[in-house]
């Protein structure tokens, strides 16, 4: 269950993460109840350590390009992975409450500049 096809990313994924886990088994409940959906949430994960924290969406391969917008450096910012001019993943580095903003960027059809991303979640 925690090897999937994401649709948006369009390649196979292993999130062994609560958010995935709680997604795809409601879509799996409901299918087993006859709706046929396809599963194509794009699943988040997390992790804190005392004051330290991120959230991060959709892929975080140090071998894309990335490109770092830090509010307090190495402290609060977010780092967004890009291949070809689009967006792949972001991990939001003790910023909060952004993984739709995060998500919204990924989707995102238009490739984007890596200087466009400066301030654009905070």
């Amino acid at each position: 269950m925690a090897y999937f096809h994401n649709p948006l990313l369009d390649k196979w994924m292993r999130v062994e993460h609560e958010d995935n886990a709680l997604s795809m088994g409601k879509l799996a409940g409901r299918n087993m109840a006859g709706e046929q959906s396809r599963y194509d949430h794009l699943p988040m994960f997390y992790s804190d350590l005392f004051d330290i924290g991120y959230e991060a969406v959709g892929e975080l391969n140090p071998d894309l390009e990335t490109y770092s917008d830090w509010q307090e450096p190495y402290q609060k910012g977010v780092v967004y992975y890009l291949d070809h001019g689009r967006v792949r993943g972001v991990l939001l580095w003790n910023v909060w409450d952004q993984v739709e903003a995060a998500r919204g960027l990924i989707a995102a059809p238009d490739p984007i500049k890596p200087g466009d991303l400066r301030g654009r979640i905070t």
